[in-house]
């Protein structure tokens, strides 16, 4: 809406038949000088500046999501609830193992764990660079002694003091996986899967979560058969059905 100009005529005191008219400028004096555009061009670097780190940051998750196959994904509060009301109270194990949360992510369940069980280590293991270094900033704030995030591959981790293995991955991974719990978890040892369930295993337990997907946590148990070795689910349904043939 444009600012124009306003008039005010007066009539003399002996009318004579003119009139004096003054006129009123109302629009707005703007001033620019230098300093006022040094502060735009200063402004217009901080939102290009802050619009390049924020799609370096997208971009970064979305490299790391590719070379691991699966996306950094946080575990819902109904989920958490359903796979803690899933665990023993006492881990197995004449010493208190470690507990390994693979693909932590966001710091995924591990403070959760490491409140419930103050005697194990629990460690976060996270390959994407930002939510690992947004898991140990809020590990900071935690205070939880016996919890930790290291930025590595699972893959090549030595998981054989493991208590309890803990973890939200992709159908892929999931069967990379169970290869290496298989050779590597001593018996007794406990894994939890959550919305993915564990190729060839048969679970100890399993619940669903209150949530709208209704998502199935998976507990199993290393078994005692063989020391450091899971016999898949199929494995041990042929071996009963031979022994029965037989």
């Amino acid at each position: 809406m444009g600012h124009a100009a306003s008039a005010s005529c007066l009539l003399p005191k002996r009318a004579t038949g003119s009139l004096r008219c003054t006129f009123v400028d109302h629009r707005p004096n703007f001033n620019y000088n230098g300093d006022d555009d040094n502060y735009l061009r200063i402004l217009m670097t901080i939102e290009l500046v802050a619009l390049i780190g924020a799609l370096a940051v997208i971009g970064l998750v979305f490299v790391y999501a590719l070379i691991s196959g699966s996306p950094p994904t946080p575990t819902s509060p109904r989920v958490l609830t359903a796979a803690m009301r899933l665990l023993p109270r006492r881990l197995p194990g004449d010493q208190p193992g470690s507990i390994f949360e693979l693909g932590s992510g966001w710091c995924g369940m591990s403070p959760a764990l490491a409140r419930a069980f103050p005697e194990h280590s629990v460690i976060g293991i996270e390959v994407s660079p930002l939510p690992w270094l947004v898991s140990n900033l809020i590990a900071s704030f935690k205070r939880n002694g016996n919890l930790s995030f290291e930025r590595d591959d699972f893959m090549r981790r030595d998981l054989s003091d493991a208590a309890l293995v803990v973890c939200y991955l992709a159908g892929m991974q999931m069967k990379r996986l169970e290869a290496k719990l298989r050779a590597e978890l001593q018996p007794g040892a406990l894994v939890l899967a959550h919305t993915f369930a564990m190729p060839g295993w048969q679970p100890l337990d399993r619940v669903y979560a209150d949530d709208i997907y209704r998502s199935p946590v998976y507990l199993y148990e290393v078994p005692p058969e063989v020391s450091g070795a899971v016999a898949p689910a199929s494995q041990t349904a042929t071996e009963s059905s031979t022994s029965g043939e037989s």
